[in-house]
């Protein structure tokens, strides 16, 4: 087990988010996303506190994957889908910040 692996698939998984698509890609975006989630957690010492954080990721995540809109105007996207986008990156961070406390001193 390996806070700093953990943390390199998290990371990874976040750059998902940056590549959302829709349709068919989104799906398969979110499997990933899912199935990374889990290595996370077979990497790291997971405890309640990992738990509830990562439950909440998933499920803020599920959200904007499930009401992802491609932007329709000039802008690069909607205030509503920011909003939601700030909850995954909110718990993203959380998540980060209890991994990056199991990481050895230097």
């Amino acid at each position: 087990m390996s806070a700093e692996t953990a943390i390199e698939i998290l990371d990874s998984t976040f750059d998902l988010f940056k590549a959302m698509g829709s349709g068919i890609d989104l799906d398969l975006q979110w499997l990933e996303i899912a199935k990374r989630l889990q290595r996370v957690r077979a990497e790291a010492a997971w405890s309640a506190d990992l738990d509830f954080i990562a439950v909440k990721l998933k499920a803020h995540a599920a959200f904007y994957a499930g009401t992802y809109l491609r932007p329709s105007g000039p802008e690069p996207i909607d205030a509503a889908m920011a909003r939601h986008l700030d909850e995954v990156v909110r718990h993203y961070s959380l998540l980060r910040a209890h991994l990056e406390q199991q990481l050895p001193a230097r």
